[in-house]
């Protein structure tokens, strides 16, 4: 006989468990099901400008990186005004020393790779005049806007562009990029010991960190004149952005913990981001600064760590449970475990087994298993 077809119950129970399977299989693809797969903010290097620097007069700029996964590797591309070098430091590195050479637009780029292998460059160009350049802006860093909701546009910030030569400077443009406008009363030359304004605008067309220049293009040696502009774009209600979509963290040796990899937890919403938990599921852990929440455009740093208690292929999940629309926002974890090596002073030891041995301690002898005829722990002798 026949069988009936599901009806009812039975047809609502086979739904949820076609959706659970679904939500299976794209596990590795999702950070979580029926949520947003919203990205987190991508990698990016502020300021857009460096200024020109005057011979014989020291010279140091700070460049920074935004979004990503922590610890960094710079790396320059190009070669920068004689006598000045890059010094990488964590998240920022610099470009520093005493220009003894002059060159017109010498450009070069900033790259920028974090642990996640994610890169973002960044293109510089940059003069070594004989003497200070004629113009100039105020505030020298550039314009920083506060956090504003995407699609709409923030009061004007005022730059100030000061002509500090003996002679008139004619202006051939000023120009905004990105998501900001200008508009200025320079017209087309400033006389000696002149200046001008330029009111700047921000509007967002997506939430997250957004940075442009401003560009001046004129007739001296030190053209073209850039501003760095940077704002931040929200979106309404709480948010919680990470800076990365999964995290992997190679191979680690079975009983020993990696170094930590910083992600950035970032509230792109309007209002207070209230986080109630923060957790990493088994064979990882992690530390953080989250709770108990976020303050509209801040942020804070989820430190993650990988200890593997077997051998091979492992997964897990850093998740953060809060009262953004998309809760909990789910980071997908992988590392493996190689085993075969050394076991610290602590772990668990077979004495017997040259494929298990105790690593060195930490003076001029070596850790041995506390029982030498089986299962035992690593103990400094």
């Amino acid at each position: 006989m026949a069988g009936k077809a599901p009806q009812g119950d039975a047809l609502k129970k086979i739904g949820r468990l076609v959706v659970l399977v679904s939500c299976f299989m794209l596990a590795l693809t999702l950070t979580r099901c029926g949520g947003s797969n919203q990205p987190g903010p991508s990698l990016s290097i502020t300021p857009t400008s460096l200024p020109n620097g005057t011979l014989g007069i020291p010279y140091s700029q700070t460049i920074e990186a935004g979004g990503g996964v922590a610890p960094f590797t710079w790396t320059l591309v190009g070669a920068l005004p004689h006598n000045l070098q890059l010094a990488p430091s964590g998240n920022t590195a610099t470009v520093s020393g005493t220009p003894d050479t002059e060159a017109n637009g010498v450009a070069f780029s900033i790259k920028v790779t974090d642990s996640a292998n994610e890169s973002a460059t960044q293109s510089y160009s940059v003069s070594m005049l004989a003497e200070p350049d004629t113009l100039s802006f105020a505030p020298t860093a550039g314009l920083s806007f506060g956090p504003e909701l995407v699609g709409t546009a923030s009061t004007a910030q005022t730059a100030t562009l000061s002509n500090n030569g003996n002679s008139g400077v004619v202006i051939n443009n000023v120009a905004a990029g990105g998501d900001f406008a200008e508009s200025n009363t320079c017209g087309s030359g400033l006389a000696a010991g002149g200046s001008c304004t330029i009111k700047v605008t921000f509007a967002p067309s997506q939430m997250g960190l957004r940075k442009a220049s401003i560009t001046v293009t004129d007739d001296t040696a030190g053209s073209p004149h850039l501003l760095s502009v940077s704002g931040i774009g929200l979106t309404s209600g709480p948010n919680a952005t990470l800076s990365v979509a999964t995290l992997n963290f190679g191979s680690e040796n079975v009983g020993t913990t990696s170094s930590p990899l910083s992600i950035t937890l970032s509230n792109y919403g309007t209002v207070a981001l209230s986080i109630a938990s923060l957790a990493a599921t088994a064979n990882f852990g992690e530390t953080d600064n989250c709770i108990p929440g976020l303050a509209s455009g801040a942020s804070c740093t989820v430190n993650v760590t990988f200890r593997p208690t077997t051998a091979g292929p492992l997964s897990g999940t850093l998740s953060v449970t809060d009262n953004a629309p998309d809760s909990p926002q789910v980071v997908p974890l992988g590392g493996t475990g190689v085993s075969g090596m050394c076991v610290p002073q602590g772990g668990l030891c077979y004495a017997p087994s040259p494929n298990n041995p105790c690593c060195p301690a930490p003076r001029g002898h070596h850790s041995y298993c506390s029982n030498p005829t089986g299962w035992g722990t690593c103990t400094e002798s």
